[in-house]
């Protein structure tokens, strides 16, 4: 099932620097790459390859993506469907445009292809010096290198809105490996484990422009947060999430859409969830049913030699054995198969609340059901023959060839 991404993008005109003395060279050399590179991989391999420090490497990606990725308007407020990130980055290259969930992905894209740890961070915004709270939610990248974090947002860096309300595509270089306690000035990730401080802002906080925090030294460890998230599954990764972004208080019409768009998420991923354990299970019951045929076709292979009396043509003891072996063999591996797997069928539940995905997966489940049933029916009916067939060619081969007619069926 294909998952929704939303992305969406406040821009601001803001003072411009236009660079820092320290990349000079790496500015100057990072604004363009052969043509013929056209994945993250192969730009991030070109415009890093020559140099050694990390900060110096993403200083290259961010030029490179700043100066070559132009904001795209007409995207504003548009839900994207996307089957993967994969096609989202590769569709950002390609067009060479994007809002700030693509240049945020591009950017996650490259540091990882070069073996720099990068997180995508969404969350809303306000400009420095305004109290007025974005009315979009925005999406940029935090950054760990040296075991210190830090953040980039690449789509403030490419530019910004102009007075008649046209993208002005021109580098301002404000936003380039900013320390936390900086960047939540003007930054807020909806989950506040990715403000990556020792005492969080709260959203409260925020709206307040209380940031007395962050004078004082806090006991939350950030970075083991972010290490146990790692280790959850999405939908437990998500529920937690909601738990901390509710308990930094709901401030904004952004964080209800955020906590909302997470629930739908989370009914979403549960509902593929059900699908791919049902899936499993149909496979495991179509798999039973094959076998069982398998074994049905032997015995009435097996019946049809019988009605021949073993002859026209003439049928090899080697061959009624072998046939027989086969239909015990998956006969019973079906019915073995069967019967393990129908537990699972029976307890097949669905856990979410959309009436919808409740239908769906009653009317599924009533279906398989329904064919397990007729499978056992099946058995029962098919069982009596397998084992008299059985026991009749054991009596049958036993006996002396000249005599055999006469065994009892």
């Amino acid at each position: 099932m294909a998952k929704y991404i939303y992305i969406i993008i406040l821009l601001f005109t803001v003072p411009s620097l236009w660079g820092n003395p320290k990349y000079e060279k790496i500015d100057k050399e990072s604004k363009s790459v052969p043509d013929s590179l056209k994945t993250t991989e192969k730009i991030a391999k070109y415009l890093t390859i020559e140099l050694k420090n990390d900060d110096e490497k993403l200083r290259a990606l961010y030029i490179w993506i700043t100066h070559n990725i132009k904001y795209d308007l007409d995207q504003i407020n548009s839900e994207f469907q996307y089957g993967s990130y994969d096609e989202m980055v590769e569709e950002t290259l390609k067009a060479r445009k994007g809002v700030c969930g693509h240049y945020a992905q591009l950017f996650h894209y490259m540091c990882k292809s070069i073996g720099i740890e990068s997180f995508v961070i969404s969350g809303y915004t306000r400009q420095l010096g305004c109290n007025k709270i974005s009315e979009l939610d925005h999406a940029w990248n935090g950054i760990k290198i040296n075991d210190k974090y830090f953040f980039v947002d690449n789509t403030w860096a490419a530019g910004y809105l102009g007075y008649k309300g046209n993208y002005v595509h021109e580098f301002k270089d404000n936003y380039f490996l900013i320390e936390p306690k900086k960047f939540i000035k003007t930054h807020v990730p909806f989950d506040p484990v990715w403000q990556f401080l020792t005492n969080p802002i709260s959203n409260v906080e925020y709206q307040k422009k209380d940031f007395s925090k962050l004078n004082k030294s806090g006991s939350f460890v950030f970075k083991d947060s972010i290490s146990v998230i790692a280790q959850l599954d999405t939908i437990t990764q998500i529920r937690k999430k909601i738990d901390r972004i509710i308990k930094s208080g709901i401030t904004n019409v952004l964080i209800e859409r955020e906590i909302y768009e997470d629930e739908e998420l989370i009914e979403s991923l549960t509902y593929d969830k059900w699908v791919s354990n049902y899936n499993a299970i149909n496979d495991n019951i179509n798999s039973a049913n094959d076998e069982l045929n398998l074994g049905i076709n032997f015995s009435n292979i097996f019946i049809g030699y019988m009605n021949k009396n073993f002859r026209n043509p003439k049928i090899e003891d080697s061959e009624i054995k072998s046939t027989i072996d086969k239909m015990n063999l998956h006969f019973y591996q079906g019915k073995n198969q069967l019967k393990k797997y129908k537990p699972s069928v029976y307890n097949l539940k669905y856990s979410g609340e959309n009436e919808e995905f409740i239908r769906l997966t009653t009317n599924y489940k009533e279906t398989l059901v329904d064919f397990v049933i007729q499978l056992e029916r099946i058995i029962l009916k098919v069982e009596p023959t397998i084992i008299k067939d059985t026991d009749y060619s054991k009596r049958y081969l036993k006996k002396w060839k000249p005599l055999r007619d006469l065994v009892p069926y």
